[in-house]
């Protein structure tokens, strides 16, 4: 054969290598093509039914008014766990009627005149529930004494729900995608089992690997960046305290810039004496308040040892009452029970404190849940060995109080109630969490058929539930306690509180709350269903401090008569009006010295 008239070898193995390239690229591009079409591809009828059930649902009322914020996550997750279930329930009916051989056929005119119907029945029943949901946030605003919201707010918030949702079965679908790459890129060198067994792992590791780079990278990080600037920050409005009876004052052994943004804000806050005399009408002292903050060079133990140096130095063993505060997250303090003991006591009192983080509350809770019950627990334990040296005349009454994660740390340092009521004079424990193991405690203990928002405990002879200031002589119902006898314990927990009752096990179980349907601040059209309450709650709790105050998480004017009662500044039926008098004085005071409370 001459040459020219065929193809040499090399040009045969040219158009070979040629064509397989050519096949490869052929092949990448259908392949992209097909994860495209996975990403975009149309709704399953099964999941956007099931989607549509849950945004329906998830307008139902829950404890507080809701921002657009508070909407779009309600609305997002609600949707995206209908998705799924809808998704997946339809495989299932499907599966079960191929199985069965059932098949139904339905004429291509009937199938238009159904989805007509079909169309028309979700948009009223959406319209319908939505319209429904605005105006149940309308009824809660005005149970916990707020302004309602407007329409824009809810619409907005509507709007960003489905984006999320939207695009959380776009990050859904990518996955999928994901991983059939990874089958195809794995076929032809793996065994078929192999394959789905190592395509899953490399899926799963490429999603932790993106969710870490988001997450831990850019949020929480960006979060303690945040905190941590927040801490350091020395606001020209929080002055200096001029008392030597204050930490971070004149003589004090913590300097100023030691004790943290919150510690600073406490310390030179409160009322001085000239304040407490002219509202109390009697002689008064000058109360003490004493804070310390850990540091990377100073442990808790030495933190606890530092607030022991400085009520040694004002000299606050001889004070009538010592109260010990566990803190927040970021070592903040509630200015309504600081200032109410001060006046009260007329300022024969010192209050305590330590800042064991400065994270807020939730974060210091996924990050470091041992610090708030090392603080409560050592801070009590130094302030104990200190006054175990004293004279029995000289010891102060000791009290311990905290406010939410406060509240779960100052408990941590009792074993039991026992232990409590025989180690301190009284306790006031604010927006107490579900999960907080003394709390779990008493409620194990409670009369059966009390209501779960303010369970009777041992006929309230020492521990009472208080949900507005009249639940501190009758119980919920209305019923009469026993006497109440020393020490004293208050646990004071709003009904529309979602600090209080929020638990993951809202996710598959009604809680006992919502079934008995109790609760003067909370609308009775409020229902319990899986997955989506939780998210509700969830929701409500990150502004739950904002409301109006004797609502949410905002424990405000009732602190003074809950102080009083603790105090054992009991009034006979005589002085009552006197001492409501007494207590609306205190109350204006520490609003006028305080208006941002």
């Amino acid at each position: 054969m001459r040459s020219g008239t065929a193809p040499s070898l090399s040009g045969l193995t040219r158009m070979a290598g040629g064509a397989a390239v050519g096949l490869r690229s052929a092949t990448r591009r259908a392949r992209q093509r097909a994860r495209r079409v996975a990403i975009v591809a149309p709704l399953d009828t099964g999941g956007f039914l099931g989607a549509s059930v849950t945004a329906w649902i998830s307008t139902s009322p829950s404890l507080l008014p809701r921002t657009w914020w508070m909407w779009a996550t309600n609305i997002g997750f609600s949707e995206v766990y209908g998705y799924a279930g809808g998704a997946l329930a339809g495989r299932v009916v499907r599966r079960v009627g191929r199985e069965l051989g059932v098949e139904v056929q339905v004429a291509p005119d009937h199938r238009r005149r159904a989805r007509l119907l079909g169309a028309g029945a979700l948009v009223g029943i959406t319209a319908y529930s939505w319209v429904r949901g605005v105006l149940r946030q309308r009824e809660i605003s005005h149970l916990v004494q707020q302004e309602p919201k407007n329409l824009a707010t809810h619409v907005v918030g509507s709007a960003a729900g489905l984006g999320a949702s939207a695009g959380a079965l776009v990050a859904a679908r990518s996955t999928l995608a994901t991983a059939r790459l990874y089958r195809a890129l794995l076929r032809p060198y793996l065994p078929p089992r192999a394959v789905t067994a190592v395509s899953l792992l490399l899926t799963a590791a490429t999603v932790a690997v993106v969710t870490d780079r988001l997450i831990r990278g850019r949020v929480l990080e960006g979060m303690i960046e945040r905190a941590e600037a927040a801490n350091r920050l020395i606001s020209p409005e929080v002055p200096r305290p001029i008392s030597p009876l204050r930490s971070g004052g004149p003589e004090s052994l913590e300097t100023w810039q030691s004790l943290g943004a919150p510690g600073r804000k406490i310390v030179s806050s409160g009322a001085d004496r000239a304040l407490i005399e002219q509202t109390v009408g009697e002689d008064a002292l000058e109360p003490i308040r004493v804070y310390a903050a850990r540091s990377g060079s100073r442990s808790l133990e030495d933190t606890a040892r530092a607030v022991v140096a400085e009520l040694d130095r004002t000299g606050a063993w001889d004070r009538e009452v010592l109260v010990l505060f566990t803190g927040t997250g970021t070592g903040w303090l509630q200015e309504w029970s600081l200032s109410a003991i001060e006046f009260l006591t007329a300022g024969n009192c010192a209050t305590a404190s330590i800042q064991y983080s400065f994270y807020p509350s939730p974060l210091t809770y996924l990050i470091d849940r041992r610090s708030p019950k090392s603080a409560g627990r050592l801070l009590l334990q130094a302030v104990r060995r200190r006054m175990a040296s004293l004279p029995p005349e000289r010891r102060p009454r000791l009290y311990v109080a905290g406010e939410s994660l406060g509240s779960f740390g100052g408990q941590a340092a009792f074993r039991d109630v026992e232990e409590m009521l025989s180690t301190v004079a009284g306790a006031v424990w604010t927006g107490t969490p579900s999960f907080t193991p003394l709390w779990q405690q008493l409620t194990s203990r409670a009369r059966p058929g009390s209501p779960a928002v303010a369970p009777i405990i041992d006929d309230g002879r020492h521990v009472r539930v208080v949900t507005r200031p009249r639940d501190l002589h009758r119980n919920y119902w209305g019923g009469l306690y026993e006497p109440w006898q020393h020490p004293r314990v208050v646990y004071a927990q709003h009904p529309s509180d979602p600090v209080v009752w929020f638990s993951p096990t809202l996710l598959w179980r009604e809680p006992a709350w919502l079934q008995e349907r109790a609760g003067h601040d909370v609308t009775p059209a409020m229902r319990w269903f899986p997955w989506i309450t939780f998210w509700q709650i969830a929701a409500d709790m990150p502004l739950s401090i904002a409301v109006t105050g004797g609502h949410g998480h905002s424990y405000h004017e009732e602190m003074v008569p809950i102080w009083a009662a603790v105090l054992g500044q009991d009034a006979t039926e005589a002085q009552q009006r006197d001492q409501s008098r007494r207590h609306r004085a205190i109350i204006d005071a520490i609003r006028e010295i305080n208006p941002q409370v």
